[in-house]
């Protein structure tokens, strides 16, 4: 991996708290290595940290969204005291109280969206230019030119004011709790087993959010240089 799957490296020591040794991270090549990597790195767990976290992501929520403190439970919906219309804004302050916090999601609609409106103003572009040249009107051409730039400028405005999704599993601050506590080895085998699925779910939520790809085409077989394109 090049400097991208640095970067990837990186955020996986902040968010899982752990240090990934040079020599061990050039021998990842999946997303599986990698959850596999960290999971062989996390420290014993001797405690449950659920309720620690839940109080150091209340107060976050709270100084963030302006709520009561008495508003936020484990099972309160973020959408009911995060509104939509600030959604954005509540997240940035958010995850700036709380790095942990994971990123809002795009739809990937606004994506295609966007991309289309780019290609057709572009085209249109091309053709008002040369049919307003053809007939001598060449600052006709420049105005239409300018015109169809500033809406192009008015709908990626627009675009951004739409509010993104929450994170994929993060409709209540439960979820919310168990997508940021820090993950630790339990000691019964059946434990082991579902931390270490949580791992590689969260290893491949972040890979998704650092790639700003899908998370259907991030998989434990993916490999990061051949099929996600990690430079």
């Amino acid at each position: 991996m090049g400097l991208d799957g640095v970067e990837i490296v990186l955020e996986a020591e902040r968010r899982f708290g752990v240090a990934l040794e040079d020599a061990e991270c050039a021998r990842v090549t999946t997303v599986a290595d990698l959850a596999a990597l960290v999971w062989a790195k996390l420290p014993r767990r001797c405690e449950c940290p659920s309720a620690r976290r839940f109080y150091e992501l209340r107060v976050a929520i709270v100084e963030a969204a302006g709520v009561e403190r008495r508003a936020v439970r484990p099972g309160t919906r973020l959408d009911a005291i995060i509104p939509r219309g600030a959604r954005r804004r509540v997240w940035r302050r958010l995850r700036a109280r709380d790095a942990m916090v994971p990123r809002l999601v795009w739809p990937a609609w606004v994506d295609d969206a966007m991309l289309w409106v780019a290609g057709a103003l572009c085209m249109g572009a091309v053709m008002v230019l040369g049919v307003a040249c053809g007939a001598g009107g060449v600052l006709w051409g420049l105005v239409a030119l300018a015109a169809m730039f500033v809406t192009g400028g008015v709908l990626v405005w627009g675009a951004g004011a739409w509010a993104p999704r929450l994170p994929e599993g993060c409709a209540t601050v439960g979820d919310l709790v168990r997508w940021t506590v820090p993950v630790g080895v339990p000691d019964g085998a059946g434990e082991r087993l579902i931390a270490q699925v949580a791992v590689l779910e969260r290893v491949r939520a972040m890979v998704s959010e650092e790639l700003g790809m899908p998370l259907e085409k991030v998989q434990p077989e993916s490999r990061f240089v051949k099929d996600l394109g990690v430079g």
